[in-house]
């Protein structure tokens, strides 16, 4: 199990947010990148608007990311062993494409209580 460091948790206890956390490896992260690119050519449209926020069901190769003891370990160590998944979002940026997403709680727009 690979717990989060004391310096981290302070990270997040300051600042709300811990980076970076190594996942993938550069290789995985490749992986990840051709099976999206593998279901917008075989499925298009299917993981734009709705189908973006649960593409872990689309896909075994990125449930497996869901599934990553790494990330797991890691909000374990700051919630506890009782994690919900309850959804899965891609942000797709394209090359030259603008766009931004802001800091946000996603608990606060799902409608998840408590917040903490």
């Amino acid at each position: 199990m690979t717990y989060l460091s004391s310096n981290q948790l302070k990270q997040y206890e300051d600042q709300g947010y811990i980076s970076p956390i190594e996942v993938l490896s550069s290789s995985e992260a490749l992986e990840a990148r051709e099976e999206i690119e593998l279901i917008e050519k075989k499925m298009p449209n299917e993981i734009d608007k709705s189908g973006r926020y649960n593409v872990h069901l689309i896909s075994p190769k990125l449930d497996s990311i869901v599934h990553n003891s790494k990330i797991l370990d890691a909000v374990e160590s700051i919630i506890g062993k009782n994690i919900l998944v309850c959804s899965t979002t891609l942000f797709i940026k394209n090359p030259k494409e603008q766009g931004f997403v802001s800091y946000h709680q996603d608990a606060k727009y799902i409608g998840l209580e408590p917040l903490n």
